[in-house]
């Protein structure tokens, strides 16, 4: 806890200095705090002291771990030790931030909007933790480039600097910004989550960096470059044969290397500045240390080349350039199937199938940058003890790089977690085979047709065809929100229960879904330009992106309680049934009996004699009626003949339920029922 009492030091000096309100959403406030006001301009808000709030909500964290049984080496609370499964991932919950955007807020009356914070997010820890979390993964939380960054702030996947965190989660409550003053707040941040049992995960991105990333200025030869000229306007051949292609196979590289615009777009690439001209880049360097300027400004001035603009690896893909990144440089040769096309004169260039490495790998790595990457992961696992990393489309990395990578950030820590972006569960086996332990997954597309014909079919073969398990999300960062996909509320509740039961699965909370949040964070997965623009116009958020822009979550919305109500019965119930929810424990027999508009599924263990019933009526306009028994295999039907309904369309219940006797499941509504062989309907 030493970072967490250096903050709550600094807070206790600045408690006298407080001079104007400060506000914040109520519902923020899960540890009893009292010492407030209400202003009646400004309803769902409290103000406060803030140095005095924010120091009650840590000494409030730090008792919470005193009063527990302590914490293990890894930082899980011994209090909150997840069933002996044998699966690290079994029983919990994950709540998906990006921090400045979570606790983003105008605190001050007239003021502008203020970015999230490490130190406002500590003080939210207990209101996530009611939710049932206990992993908080982070999007990225390092410094971003300043050069051709989007929106107001730029996106936190243009990394500018892997080693340093984003200034902009310096809380100034505790006085001027400095680097280690942010360390104590990020350290102080696990170490809150840590005692409230809760793990912490961060999202690396290792295949692009910003354009202005300050490898420029000692590695300009680990990054490829283009004449600046060629900057505006920068794209991709287009390949009119190919609509759509990923360039695995060798005809869809010949395409794009025999493209009518190749030798054009070839030409536009330069060598890097320090092979460009080497006595003029050593006099630069030499120069550049005295200067306050962003390096990238200073190359293009002085070299008349920029780094090059990212963009899909997927050949025909019509999304724009991404004008924000760039790519690494890992090989310093072209792959083998491209070298007959390429004059030796060329210099290093980039195309779809150069981006796609973990393909088309060339034959001299660059080891310097593969050392430096793979040293990231440990710099934060063992400074600030971080419990795992998802890596951001790891899998497209070279397959050598990505085994070291994950070697690396298991060294010391087995129990480390290691999450794919992989989306597609087809490739679920060679993940496990790099030795990731969950992949992302297509849930959130399949729950798209929750009402469709074939919809239990499609969830249940996609996870038994997964050798991983998947995440458990309604939306994800890049994707549409669910309160948007999905706007009835009996439709929400069903997907949600169903999420938090199916096998396999990691339930996902994207932050503001619990918020009933409309508006996506990025237009990344399934979406168009016009996605942005799903609030009123009136709305201050209206149009805005939170991976670009200065965002605040809608804390005030009164929908908020149907789905926080809704997410903690969910995790209730998970908790209560979490030793059933195993896949050994599913009857695959009851997957084979049909309804039409069901979703039905059963576990059972014969050691304990327990059944645990799942039915949920698809049909959203009708009611349908059913008997328990039907939807039973015969040995199971013979063994049972009555379970306790804990859910019903009521909520939470405590009902008998005679499995031959028919009943009436409204639309929408889902029936959850137990049942214990030895001692009746109680779950013992």
């Amino acid at each position: 806890m030493t970072n967490l009492k250096t903050l709550i030091e600094l807070l206790q000096r600045k408690e006298a200095n407080a001079e104007r309100p400060y506000f914040l959403p109520e519902v923020w406030n899960c540890f009893g705090f009292k010492d407030y006001t209400i202003a009646p301009t400004r309803p769902g808000e409290i103000s406060v002291n803030p140095a005095q709030y924010f120091r009650a909500a840590l000494e409030w964290i730090c008792t919470q771990g005193e009063n527990s049984r302590g914490t293990n080496e890894q930082g899980q609370g011994r209090n909150e030790e997840p069933p002996k499964t044998g699966d690290k991932l079994s029983g919990r919950i994950i709540y998906s931030t990006l921090l400045r955007t979570l606790t983003a807020w105008d605190h001050y009356p007239g003021e502008p909007l203020l970015p999230g914070t490490f130190l406002k997010a500590i003080a939210l820890l207990p209101f996530l933790k009611s939710l049932g979390v206990d992993i908080i993964y982070l999007l990225p939380i390092f410094a971003i480039g300043e050069i051709y960054k989007k929106g107001e702030l730029g996106s936190p996947y243009a990394i500018k600097n892997f080693y340093q965190l984003d200034p902009l989660l310096h809380d100034p409550l505790l006085g001027e910004m400095t680097p280690s003053l942010l360390a104590t707040e990020f350290g102080a941040f696990v170490e809150g989550c840590h005692l409230l049992g809760c793990q912490v995960m961060l999202d690396f991105a290792f295949r692009t960096a910003s354009r202005d990333n300050d490898l420029i200025s000692g590695h300009p030869e680990w990054f490829y470059w283009i004449d600046l000229a060629a900057n505006d306007g920068f794209a991709p051949p287009t390949v009119k044969k190919v609509k759509r292609a990923d360039g695995r196979s060798q005809q869809e590289v010949e395409v794009l290397y025999k493209a009518k615009e190749i030798q054009s777009y070839l030409a536009k690439f330069r060598p890097s500045p320090s092979e460009l001209d080497p006595k003029r880049w050593k006099a630069f360097q030499e120069e550049y240390g005295h200067s306050k300027e962003n390096p990238l400004t200073l190359i293009e001035q002085e070299f008349g080349v920029t780094t090059v603009p990212g963009f899909s690896d997927v050949i025909g893909d019509p999304q724009p350039p991404w004008e924000d990144v760039t790519y690494l440089r890992y090989y310093f040769d072209h792959h083998p199937k491209a070298r007959k096309y390429i004059t030796p004169e060329q210099p290093p260039y980039l195309l779809q199938d150069i981006a796609r490495l973990n393909h088309y790998p060339g034959e001299v790595p660059n080891r310097e940058l593969w050392e430096y990457i793979t040293n990231i992961i440990p710099y934060y696992r063992d400074k600030f003890g971080i419990d795992g990393a998802r890596i951001d489309m790891g899998h497209a990395l070279p397959s050598a790089l990505n085994r070291a990578i994950i070697e690396k950030a298991r060294a010391g820590r087995p129990d480390f977690i290691l999450w794919s972006e992989e989306f597609n569960a087809k490739n679920s086996a060679l993940a496990k085979e790099c030795g990731y332990d969950f992949i992302t997954g297509d849930l959130w597309l399949k729950y798209k047709e929750v009402g469709k014909k074939g919809f239990s079919r499609k969830v249940f073969t996609l996870l038994q065809s997964s050798k991983l398990p998947l995440t458990g999300a309604l939306e994800l960062p890049d994707t549409p929100r669910a309160a948007w996909y999905h706007p009835e509320k009996t439709r929400l509740e069903l997907l949600v229960l169903l999420n938090y039961f199916l096998p396999k699965v990691v339930p996902l909370i994207n932050n503001g879904m619990e918020l009933m949040e409309k508006q996506p964070m990025n237009l990344g997965l399934d979406n168009t330009a016009a996605g942005r623009y799903v609030l009123a116009e009136d709305d201050p958020m209206y149009g805005k992106l939170a991976f670009f822009d200065l965002y605040r979550l809608p804390w005030l919305n009164e929908e908020r309680e149907f789905m926080l109500t809704l997410l903690r019965k969910a995790a209730t119930l998970r908790r209560r049934f979490l030793h059933l929810l195993q896949k050994e424990n599913l009857v695959k027999a009851s997957l084979r009996i049909t309804r039409k508009k069901l979703v039905h599924f059963a576990y059972f263990t014969a050691e304990l004699g327990q059944l645990l019933l799942f039915i949920a009526n698809r049909d959203f306009r009708n009611q349908v009626r059913v008997t328990g028994a039907e939807l039973l295999p015969g040995e199971l039907r013979q063994s049972f003949s009555a379970v306790t309904l804990v859910h019903t369309a009521g909520g939470l219940a405590d009902q008998q339920w005679i499995l031959k006797e028919k009943r009436l499941l409204h639309p929408g509504e889902v029936l959850i029922g137990f049942a214990n062989k030895f001692t009746g309907g109680e779950n013992r």
